[in-house]
């Protein structure tokens, strides 16, 4: 068998509402589907391939995680090459030799050193960057009846069952701040009562107001962003960080915010800190009102042409939305859309 070559995988995982799928890529050239990954480039780290190959394959930037004494599953069919951990970063979860075939660098059989990345990513819906292979995302269930390698779908399975306890552990979890908490819920019915008894139409006066709480709002909720994270339950409790949700959601003079503050509600989606709902509202409201783009569930609507009832602005996938929105713990488009119009006639 020829010399070693060393490559990178990456198990990327992410949450959908409550469920987790894993990330896999098909490769024609190998047939069937498996985890991202390649050969590392000359001079290049094992933590550095395994992003550029997950970028390149699925045009998702991975997360990567960092070991915290997990092992192989005991069925998983690769020997470690060398102690596990052990690499200088960090990064790279094990280090496993594994015999391979011929391929288009190396026209002899060789052993390659596998260094194995776990990953995730907080925004699944719509890649960042084109990819460049065949990509979809599959439940635990799904991951048995694939046409994948045995090793990707032992890890694979065992990764979904641990890694939302990993991630959760390694989130960062402030102490309850009570103050903070009122002070969202304050806030929170100020907005709250003045949008609720606005008038159909609007003076110069209530739009000025408008503005006026809104952009106190954003200020201040930097403020504690800045200071102290995403405002999650762990901070505020539940009431508390839906409070934080809504005033993001009308920082729409300051669409940078809204954009940066989307990445971090992601990650404590992610970690179970905050509602998925919460997300599925905000990644809207920023494809449709900043990006101008169609939106993944359907939150955002507007008065039909000539002023008549409300309609959810464009969507990705219309046959998928009902589903994306169960998983996200929201009801049937159809049903939010009559509620809107129900409550505006």
């Amino acid at each position: 068998m020829d010399v070693s070559h060393e490559t990178a995988s990456v198990y990327l995982l992410a949450r959908f509402g409550s469920l987790w799928r894993l990330g896999i890529v098909e490769h024609p050239r190998h047939g069937g589907w498996m985890v991202c990954g390649g050969h590392l480039e000359r001079g290049e780290r094992p933590e550095q391939a395994a992003v550029r190959e997950t970028v390149e394959e699925t045009g998702y930037r991975p997360r990567l995680l960092r070991p915290a004494g997990h092992s192989l599953p005991p069925d998983y069919p690769h020997a470690p090459a060398r102690p596990a951990n052990a690499t200088p970063d960090g990064t790279a979860w094990w280090v496993v030799g594994i015999p391979a075939g011929p391929d288009g660098q190396h026209p002899q059989r060789h052993l390659h050193i596998d260094h194995i990345h776990v990953a995730v990513t907080d925004r699944p819906y719509g890649p960042t960057s084109p990819r460049e292979q065949p990509f979809r995302w599959v439940t635990a269930r799904e991951l048995e009846t694939l046409d994948t390698p045995a090793d990707n779908r032992i890890l694979g399975s065992a990764l979904l069952d641990t890694v939302p306890a990993t991630v959760a552990a390694r989130h960062h979890r402030p102490a309850r701040d009570e103050a903070l908490r009122r002070e969202l819920l304050r806030r929170r019915d100020i907005d709250q009562a003045f949008r609720n008894s606005l008038p159909r139409e609007l003076t110069g006066e209530l739009s000025a107001r408008w503005a006026e709480i809104d952009e106190d709002n954003t200020a201040w909720l930097r403020q504690v962003i800045d200071r102290a994270g995403w405002p999650g339950r762990a901070l505020c409790g539940e009431d508390g960080a839906d409070a934080a949700w809504l005033l993001a959601q009308h920082a729409d003079r300051q669409p940078e915010l809204q954009r940066m503050w989307v990445g971090l509600l992601a990650e404590a989606v992610t970690a179970g800190d905050a509602d998925p709902r919460h997300l599925a509202y905000l990644e809207d409201r920023i494809a449709v009102h900043v990006e101008g783009g169609k939106q993944w569930f359907g939150t955002q609507h507007r008065r039909a042409s000539g002023g008549g009832v409300y309609e959810p602005f464009p969507v990705h996938d219309p046959d998928g939305v009902d589903h994306r929105r169960a998983e996200h713990g929201l009801e049937p488009l159809s049903e939010a859309t009559k509620r809107i119009n129900d409550t505006n006639t």
